[in-house]
């Protein structure tokens, strides 16, 4: 593609606007640290811990593995030995299970109901309270498959005894897992299917689908003008967990390429882009999707920038392409 072309006509990259734009952070990245200014000269100084401090952390996070390694073993007594005789056990629900019998007839109940269920704990804070240790943190359930059961906020008070820390309560809260990647997707799933756009001499046909796996939306993009092709392009749509956004890939037969994230809107969506032509040009623009119904959508293309020069706004509607008569 000529850098005229690229500059002024159908691009993949910038006037479809599925090219992602790059993250923000690629300038701070590079931008110089400040020379000038009280805070950024005065040095941070971790506060020394003490070596009473380490010895309970030590001490603590020992305890904790006692109790999660009891609980992988599956061996009720076990478990219940790490509590104190009137040791409290209060579920995600709220329930509370005082002493050691219904300790042990929680943990009989859970593991009839999902065998072979492992935990795994990590210790976030340490404090000793008087005679109490204090030790909050976030703990995994897993079944026998290695798969999420639930994560687990947990707050705990031991207590020092001759043989050791005694576990006096235990309290979990659950958190909501994070959605999968094809879960995530699903906010996406009304763009699945073949779309076409006819607007002058240009044709454009879009056909989005999900990859294998399940975990990606893949596209075709093909631009015709007459019987001439004029651009055919790939897409990959992905969910980016780190940013909490969707993130597009776009690749075009004559080597130019894209990057986009998309930010979900009430009404759509809008997407930062960036893009390099073949010959090493760039360009941005900033480009709305806004679904006008499940078979309707409407692209805005505005801030479109190329070599410091700034192109028209376009808008454009594509319409689901309806089914082949059999």
């Amino acid at each position: 593609m000529t850098y005229r072309f690229w500059k002024t006509s159908w691009s993949v990259a910038l006037v479809l606007g599925f090219a992602a734009g790059l993250p923000v952070r690629a300038q701070d990245a590079t931008a110089p640290a400040p020379t000038s200014g009280a805070i950024s000269q005065v040095p941070v100084v971790a506060k020394p811990v003490s070596a009473e401090q380490l010895a309970l952390e030590t001490e603590a996070v020992k305890a904790v593995k006692q109790l999660t390694d009891a609980f992988n073993s599956g061996n009720v007594d076990s478990i219940a030995a790490v509590f104190l005789a009137d040791g409290e056990l209060i579920d995600d629900s709220g329930t509370v299970h005082l002493g050691a019998e219904e300790i042990k007839a929680l943990m009989k109940a859970f593991q009839e109901a999902y065998p072979g269920a492992k935990t795994d704990a990590q210790v976030e804070s340490v404090r000793g309270v008087g005679g109490l240790v204090l030790v909050d943190g976030t703990r995994v359930m897993t079944d026998k498959e290695g798969n999420s059961l639930s994560v687990l906020r947990f707050a705990t008070i031991w207590r020092k005894t001759d043989a050791g820390l005694k576990l006096a309560s235990l309290r979990d809260v659950s958190e909501a897992l994070p959605p999968t990647p094809h879960e995530a997707l699903e906010g996406l799933s009304w763009i699945v299917g073949e779309w076409i756009n006819e607007s002058g001499d240009s044709k454009v046909q879009l056909n989005y689908r999900w990859d294998e796996s399940g975990n990606f939306i893949v596209g075709d993009i093909l631009i015709t003008s007459g019987d001439q092709t004029v651009m055919k392009s790939f897409q990959r749509i992905a969910w980016d967990a780190s940013q909490g956004k969707y993130r597009s890939w776009t690749f075009d037969s004559d080597g130019g390429f894209g990057e986009g994230v998309w930010t979900a809107t009430p009404n759509g969506l809008v997407m930062q882009n960036s893009a390099v032509s073949p010959d090493g040009v760039r360009g941005t623009a900033t480009v709305k999707l806004l679904s006008d119904s499940k078979d309707r959508f409407t692209f805005q293309g505005i801030h479109r920038m190329s070599e410091g020069v700034e192109s028209p706004d376009y808008e454009y509607t594509v319409v689901r392409k309806p089914p082949v008569a059999k």
